[in-house]
């Protein structure tokens, strides 16, 4: 890999985590600002959605992904079955290494 290609790399991917930080902090001021603003309330209104939140990942981690794992089976066949039905114009391209 060339310099420039590593330093375009690490250039994008400190753009990410200066978005990432930027919209923490303003997003956690927001929330900041209205606990203040309300006295309080808003962070009993922000305990009540991480609690609908945390009880949306106990649903899932004890029926949703267990049902998702009993299922693979049929839904690789179905996967199968429509590729097989595509006409050999609408197949997708091959993904192929892209070398110079």
């Amino acid at each position: 890999m060339e310099p420039e290609d590593q330093y375009e790399q690490y250039r994008q991917r400190r753009e990410g985590l200066l978005t990432i930080m930027l919209t923490g902090v303003g997003v956690g001021g927001f929330l900041l600002f209205m606990i203040l603003v309300t006295g309080g309330f808003f962070f009993y209104v922000l305990l009540g959605v991480a609690g609908i939140a945390a009880l949306g990942f106990v649903n899932y981690l004890l029926w949703g992904r267990s049902m998702m794992q009993a299922t693979a089976g049929e839904r690789e066949e179905e996967e199968a079955k429509a590729r097989d039905e595509l006409e050999p114009w609408n197949l997708p391209e091959p993904r192929r290494p892209r070398h110079l």
